[in-house]
């Protein structure tokens, strides 16, 4: 089963409300974002989409043009507020500058990714989400080896790619 299956397969004309099929599709909506967290770490952790109707439908939010719109904008803006001086004492940036600035070209190519009409898998997706918000863990934020941002960016970048493990294996 493709991303793109997901979304079709849990878009707003399916609901019950809607006349669709799904019946249930309320409290799954309700569980899903109650657990949206844990669901997203799961898929960042490579958990197949199709394991669980929650993980199902997480994975058709992030791989929807909406999330992708979004993530591209924050990683862009991001960058912007990299590049500019700091702030006063008002204002503070949390991000890490210079691991964002050496991270950039990295970033870039992630926000091209994004904003191309190219099918993005729900792993990667929610690597990329993992990175801009666990304040704990993500080298966004957090102290971290130098160019471990990058890195995983690079990773989230690769674990876009909608071609399953499997294949991969049977390509090499």
């Amino acid at each position: 089963m493709t991303t793109t299956t997901f979304s079709s397969k849990f878009n707003r004309h399916n609901s019950p409300e809607m006349g669709g099929s799904f019946g249930g599709f309320v409290p799954l909506r309700m569980r899903v974002a109650i657990h949206r967290d844990v669901l997203t770490r799961e898929l960042a952790a490579g958990a197949p989409p199709e394991l669980s109707p929650e993980l199902g439908l997480r994975a058709a939010q992030l791989v929807s043009p909406r999330a992708r719109r979004q993530v591209a904008r924050t990683w862009r803006g991001t960058v912007k507020e990299a590049h500019q001086p700091p702030m006063t004492r008002a204002y503070f940036s949390i991000i890490r500058r210079n691991a964002v600035i050496n991270a950039e070209d990295a970033i870039n190519a992630v926000v091209a990714r994004l904003t191309s009409r190219q099918p993005v898998a729900a792993e990667g997706m929610a690597r990329l989400h993992r990175l801009m918000t666990d304040g704990m863990d993500s080298p966004l934020y957090s102290p971290a080896e130098p160019g471990a941002l990058r890195r995983q960016i690079v990773l989230a970048t690769q674990a876009m790619d909608p071609q399953q493990p499997d294949e991969l294996a049977l390509a090499a």
